[in-house]
């Protein structure tokens, strides 16, 4: 390692401040102990330049992620929101018609009906599911065309 010499004057706290690390990390000269602290800090500059750029990428990312995730998740709540309020002003205006009392809940008697709107329902869920993983992972064509030994 090629070392220069130099004749620096520095202020009574910067030279406290290099005996003491002098001392605490058992060298020498003053000059070890620069050349130490400056190694040191080239190392905790490297670090904090990787961190910064780590830290960035991931708050860009994580900014994005959600923002669309909630944003489906909104669509979802609101389209429920609304059948369920449709939903119960038909409930509304059977009761009124028909000047029901009472209820009969489904754990007591399932009419036929609701197993119908259940398996409607279901299906219609299933089929928005696959519909929005077709547009998530749309399907590759494959350029290759299929060969056939005869």
């Amino acid at each position: 390692m090629e070392t220069k010499y130099y004749m620096i004057i520095l202020e009574k706290e910067t030279d406290q401040y290099i005996q003491d690390y002098i001392a605490g990390h058992k060298l020498r000269f003053p000059g070890e102990a620069i050349m130490d602290i400056c190694q040191k800090y080239r190392e905790e500059k490297k670090k904090e330049w990787s961190l910064d750029t780590i830290m960035e990428a991931v708050s860009e990312n994580l900014h994005d992620v959600p923002r669309d995730e909630l944003k489906k998740l909104r669509l979802g709540i609101n389209s429920v929101d609304k059948n369920t309020q449709i939903f119960i002003e038909f409930m509304n205006g059977l009761y009124f018609y028909h000047n029901y009392h009472g209820i009969m809940t489904t754990n007591l008697q399932e009419v036929g009906v609701t197993k119908i709107a259940e398996e409607v329902v279901e299906e219609r869920i299933l089929k928005q599911r696959q519909q929005r993983l077709d547009k998530e992972y749309p399907k590759r064509k494959s350029s290759l065309k299929p060969t056939f030994p005869f």
